[in-house]
């Protein structure tokens, strides 16, 4: 059964990918009293170095597919089923455009641990870190020429640093790194429906894709009593889908027949708390990767809000007084953690946000420092907020975010670079084309033919079946003219011999 979308033909669920789990144990020592040496493993795969090492800031794709599978990650109940217990999620991009995503976690390499789990309990229990890692694999896919051939490497120990995985020496190292592998598991099983169109370019997208093919090397090493084993190290090899080859293509942009979209990311998105934080590591996630696609940072509350919580509890502040109220609460502190973190200015809008509706961070010191029924009796004349404010105000209030000077700094001069070394490019092959057609000619350029005589015109006729009146008719000349040429009374010059060769096809 099909699920029910826009082109359900098209629309069915991704195949299985073709990557193992290798799981291969390092070689260890025999256990010496109650302590172990282990060997560290050998023969790893090249892995990529750890991000931020060197910068404060990377490259990241910032596609339609990565921007909607972070929301498909961020908003776990608003997946919908196309048959029992088997899920979709879509998003509509407008112009017949949108991208469906499906939980692919029934297939023979997946670890147990994930394939045993139903798709609504995997989304809603790795849902926000999730989308972390997805934005760290699109991070180092934005450093690939062609990010759908090759694959990359990446060591579990890393990313437990850039992701902060169980930041708490409450865990052990083999528990941090187990969270790692699940986590890349469930990650690499997010498939794609992708339906595109560019008017402007010879762009049409209709593609089934994984987002991101996993594999995992799991090396182990023996516990000090022997018996037991603990996670040593996990190599997590990504190889990106084919998504990338109609949305992260450089050459292709500049051929007019792909799509190279991307952005940058500061280290700072990734030291937000994402348990004590959650909101906030949602709509940092989110702003960041649609910056470019909406570079005049403007959002009302709710298109915000849309974009990175469920469904179900936008609805639930409109009809629930108190849990609209800690709603707003919540996203005046997730807005304060964008604004103390990431260095985000945020204006808001005089019009539509007024200051009895802003969060008491922004208010001047004189007001913040205020009761909130004093606060609320001096700005709107009574002590009680107005009736379904949350609909009629806060929900289409105007807020805009800009983005640390240093970012758009950066994006601009990546994009000066890119510009001038595509002029430079063009210029160079407009003169290298010069050059070859050039060359060519006086490669390839045939010496000067033999001049016509009279056996050769005649053959060529006779070959093509013609009589003297025919050719003379061809030509534009009397049959005469034919008969003195043919027997070489008469030298045709040099316009009548070019036009004779072509007519017969004389080489």
């Amino acid at each position: 059964m099909q699920p029910k979308v826009s082109n359900p033909q098209d629309a069915s669920p991704v195949g299985e990918a073709n990557s193992q789990l290798e799981l291969t144990q390092v070689e260890v020592l025999p256990p010496q009293s109650t302590r172990t040496r282990i060997r560290k493993p050998r023969n790893l795969p090249r892995t990529e170095p750890p991000l931020f090492v060197t910068k404060s800031m990377e490259m990241m794709a910032s596609g339609a597919p990565v921007i909607s599978a972070t929301q498909a990650f961020l908003k776990p109940p608003d997946w919908s089923e196309y048959e029992q217990d088997r899920l979709y999620f879509q998003k509509q991009f407008g112009k017949g455009r949108y991208i469906e995503f499906y939980v692919l976690n029934k297939q023979k390499h997946q670890a147990d641990s994930i394939s045993t789990q139903a798709e609504r309990e995997i989304l809603e229990q790795y849902g926000v870190m999730a989308a972390r890692l997805h934005a760290v694999f699109a991070t180092y896919a934005s450093l690939q020429s062609e990010p759908w051939k090759e694959p990359f490497y990446l060591l579990g120990t890393d990313l437990i640093k850039t992701l902060k995985v169980h930041n708490s020496n409450k865990f052990t190292k083999s528990q941090k790194l187990k969270a790692i592998a699940d986590l890349a598991w469930v990650v690499g099983t997010l498939g794609a429906v992708i339906h595109w169109f560019e008017g402007e370019m010879d762009l049409c997208v209709r593609e089934r894709s994984l987002l991101w093919i996993i594999s995992v090397q799991e090396y182990t090493q023996a516990h000090v009593d022997g018996e037991t084993e603990e996670l040593h190290e996990v190599v997590i090899r990504v190889q990106p889908g084919l998504w990338t080859h109609s949305f992260l293509n450089r050459e292709g942009a500049q051929q007019r027949k792909a799509l190279y979209q991307y952005g940058l990311i500061p280290k700072e998105v990734f030291d937000i708390d994402p348990h004590r934080r959650k909101l906030a590591t949602s709509m940092t996630l989110y702003l960041i990767q649609n910056s470019r696609a909406r570079p005049n940072g403007v959002y009302t509350l709710e298109s915000l809000l849309d974009s990175v919580l469920p469904s179900n509890e936008i609805e639930k502040a409109l009809s629930d007084r108190r849990y609209g109220w800690k709603l707003k609460d919540s996203v005046d502190n997730a807005l304060l953690a964008l604004k103390d973190s990431l260095k985000v200015d945020i204006d808001f809008d005089d019009e539509t946000y007024p200051l009895w509706l802003r969060p008491i961070w922004s208010l001047p010191d004189d007001l913040a420092a205020l009761p909130t029924k004093e606060r609320n009796q001096q700005l709107l004349g009574t002590k009680w907020l107005p009736d379904n404010y949350i609909s009629k105000y806060w929900f289409p209030a105007k807020l805009t975010f800009k983005l640390p000077s240093q970012i758009q700094d950066c994006l601009d001069e990546i994009e000066a670079r890119r510009v001038k070394k595509s002029k430079r490019t063009t210029v160079a092959t407009k003169h290298s084309d010069r050059g070859i057609e050039a060359q060519s000619l006086a490669v390839i350029a045939p010496l000067p033919a033999a001049e016509l005589d009279g056996a050769m015109v005649k053959a060529a006729r006779q070959a093509k079946g013609w009589t003297q009146a025919q050719l003379a008719s061809t030509v534009g000349k009397s049959v005469s003219w034919v008969k003195l040429v043919e027997s070489n009374r008469r030298r045709a010059v040099d316009a009548d011999q070019s036009l004779l060769r072509h007519i017969l096809g004389i080489q």
